[in-house]
């Protein structure tokens, strides 16, 4: 045994993500246009060492990260997700679980908060060694941490921090791992692609990366148990472990293949970690009909997520039902709510095959999750993402098998429906539970792992989300065994489904209210405003990529403690080898940070799509200005900066020039506001200041 140590179309989505708003990223400007090519896994992850963040928290205090090497920087947008959190029945028998004599299972009470997650936005810096994190907006749900405790009525609470980096083009340059879950960060990767993403001939593989399944232990047999115990102690040498999920974690598991032990004061489920009772989506191990032998060999059960874990098999030559039943199905799951697949429970083993001491009688691990969410997709047409439950181990002889891993979750959304969406393959499928030889008798098989689950905006062109068959055993046979419960697959998600992504790039940074370029005679007139300003002057910076930007002119600040305050620059010198050119004000303060407004995009040979709001701050009504690419319906959505949608009005906007209107201002509350409208080509936003 090694010791364990628990701490090792294109542009459009800018304007479903102005939809979706959850919380305005002050300095998170958007990604500069332009390619990413990615070959690791991009995030960054923290572990809290902060027991509780309730809902309407606005800090919370970090460790230090388990996974990457990113920095928290104030404007970074963020994913906060709780892993684990399930209270359940312990009673030893079939009440364990959920109570209601399956002997699997959760309660369904406020105790359930695994897979809450939501998008937050840094107000802090916190650097990779941990710290306080503020956040800009107060958290929506509840998260916790806790430990387990041996007087407690639940296993460990868990969740993490997740830094999300924001791309405009993004390209895989190799197949892409999601980390393994390791008890406290990891087993979650999310994209983010504001203009496409491009697999490129490669994939994303998140198979075996949720929670680990319970690991098995050589055992000869102990005192004090019965044959159909559903929870005992790995303290007496008898039962297989029970596999990890939302519910908490084991002290035994099955670590890739090496046994990890968190210790003799971490049991990590009430009441005992070994045994055919399964905690929530964790498979149950195998519970030995000869407790003092532990001679008997009865299967794992799979773990579980959307779909249910399937039974492990029956006993050696006493061929009693008393193999690890499967994890129940998560019924909580959404698009909004997502959780790793659940860890197999292992096979009972007195004779230790397939070397080891045991541990290929383990159970295996579930599959962990991907979110993906880009204005349209590009591939090649051989793409995949594979979050699939682990298949148990075939190499055991006369000895229990362990369960299935339960198949993790996928959660794609897209404005454009490609063809690399259509050419790519998604699979969540639960783990085929592990086989064994019998050596001339049946042993008890693995269960089958549940299928996960996969949810899409728009169609993919192939899913799978199917339960893992059960393994077998001597002359084929499933001897009891049982195959696990289909997941769920749902192409038809709507916006209002998910949780709301931070419009980071659907919303001027730091005190921008607005920004804007228009070409007059040659040259480009720009214009900006701001609000409460702290700088110390403005550089105005030109590209003609939107990738590469020079500074072109400088302005000093205006004098005065104004509430607001205008800024133009003439650009005399406008010219571009592709006839589109890009700027951005670069705002500078007294402590040296930098702060830049969105870009704006001007195309030298025809009208610009620029844009103006004025009067601005505004009372009852104000009226907006832009050059549209193509004539058509336009709606303008003027949304608070809580993301809730105030005031909608349609336009009917004409090729090139147009002026709209927008009233019913006078019953809003004083603040400043978003505007967003779409002009035919790509979505824009603006600020507006509403003071009466």
């Amino acid at each position: 045994m090694k010791a364990f140590n628990p701490n090792t179309h294109r542009g459009l989505l800018f304007l479903v993500f102005a939809l979706i708003l959850q919380a305005p990223a002050f300095s998170q400007t958007c990604p500069a246009t332009g390619l990413t090519t990615l070959g690791t896994y991009p995030n960054t992850y923290y572990p809290p060492t902060q027991a509780s963040a309730p809902s309407g928290s606005s800090s919370i205090t970090l460790g230090r990260v388990g996974y990457g090497t990113h920095s928290i920087v104030a404007g970074d947008v963020l994913l906060i997700m709780q892993m684990q959190g399930a209270a359940f029945d312990t009673a030893n028998s079939s009440s364990y679980g959920d109570g209601t004599g399956t002997g699997h299972g959760y309660l369904n009470d406020a105790n359930l908060l695994a897979g809450n997650f939501e998008y937050i936005v840094a107000n802090s810096n916190v650097p990779t060694t941990g710290g306080t994190l503020t956040l800009t907006y107060p958290l929506k749900n509840s998260y916790k941490n806790q430990a387990f405790s041996s007087t407690g009525s639940t296993g460990q609470y868990t969740y993490q921090v997740i830094y999300v980096p924001m791309y405009y083009d993004l390209q895989l340059a190799a197949n892409l791992t999601v980390p393994t879950w390791n008890g406290s960060t990891g087993g979650v990767m999310v994209l983010v692609a504001t203009d496409y993403l491009n697999f490129n001939w490669f994939g994303i593989n998140g198979s075996g990366s949720g929670f680990r399944g319970g690991a098995t232990r050589q055992l000869s047999g102990g005192s004090g148990d019965n044959p159909t115990d559903y929870v005992t102690t790995s303290t007496i040498n008898n039962n297989a472990g029970k596999g990890e999920g939302i519910a908490g974690t084991p002290r035994f598991i099955n670590f890739a293949g090496s046994l990890g032990d968190y210790g003799s004061t971490n049991e990590g489920y009430p009441n005992g970690a070994e045994g055919r009772g399964a905690p929530g989506t964790g498979g149950g191990g195998g519970t030995d009909y000869d407790p003092s032998q532990n001679d008997q060999n009865s299967g794992g059960g799979g773990g579980s997520n959307v779909g249910a874990g399937g039974g492990g098999g029956n006993s050696w030559s006493s061929n009693q039902p008393v193999g690890g039943i499967g994890g129940a199905a998560f019924a909580q799951v959404s698009p909004s709510r997502l959780i790793m697949g659940g860890g197999g429970g292992g096979g009972t083993s007195n004779n230790g095959t397939g070397g080891s001491s045991g541990i290929f009688s383990s159970g295996v691990a579930g599959g962990g999750i991907v979110i993906i969410y880009a204005g349209s997709i590009q591939g090649n047409g051989s793409e995949t993402i594979n979050v699939s439950g682990q298949t148990g181990y075939s190499n055991v002889q006369n000895d229990g098998s362990g369960g299935g891993g339960a198949g993790g979750s996928v959660l794609i959304y897209t404005y454009s429906a490609s063809p690399g969406l259509a050419g790519l393959t998604v699979t969540a499928n639960g783990g085929t539970g592990g086989s064994n030889t019998g050596s001339g008798a049946k042993h008890g098989p693995g269960g089958g792992g549940g299928g996960g689950a996969i949810y899409s905006n728009l169609a993919i062109g192939t899913t799978s989300a199917t339960g893992g068959s059960s393994g077998t055993t001597y002359s084929g046979s499933t001897y009891g065994a049982t195959s696990g419960s289909a997941g769920v697959v749902n192409q038809n998600v709507s916006v209002s489904q998910r949780p709301g992504f931070p419009a980071g790039c659907a919303v001027l940074p730091v005190n921008f209210i607005s920004f804007g370029a228009q070409p007059v005679n040659g040259d480009v007139a720009l214009n900006w405003v701001v609000e409460s300003q702290t700088a110390t002057g403005y550089v105005v910076e030109r590209s003609v990529d939107g990738n590469s930007f020079e500074a072109i002119g400088t302005l000093p600040v205006h004098d005065g403690n104004n509430p607001t305050n205008n800024y133009t620059y003439n650009d005399n010198n406008a010219s571009s080898p592709t006839g589109t050119l890009y700027y951005r004000i670069r705002e500078e303060d007294a402590t040296g940070q930098k702060f830049y407004s969105t870009i704006a995009t001007v195309t030298m040979s025809t009208a610009a799509a620029a844009a103006g709001v004025y009067p601005n701050p505004a009372t009852g009504s104000f009226t907006l200005t832009f050059t549209s690419s193509a004539a058509g319906a336009v709606t303008l959505r003027l949304f608070d900066l809580g993301g809730r949608l105030m005031l909608t009005q349609p336009f009917q906007a004409s090729t090139g020039e147009n002026a709209v209107t927008v009233n019913g201002l006078g019953t809003l509350p004083d603040g400043v506001y978003i505007l967003q409208w779409f002009d035919g080509l790509k979505p824009w936003t603006s600020k507006v200041m509403i003071r009466h």
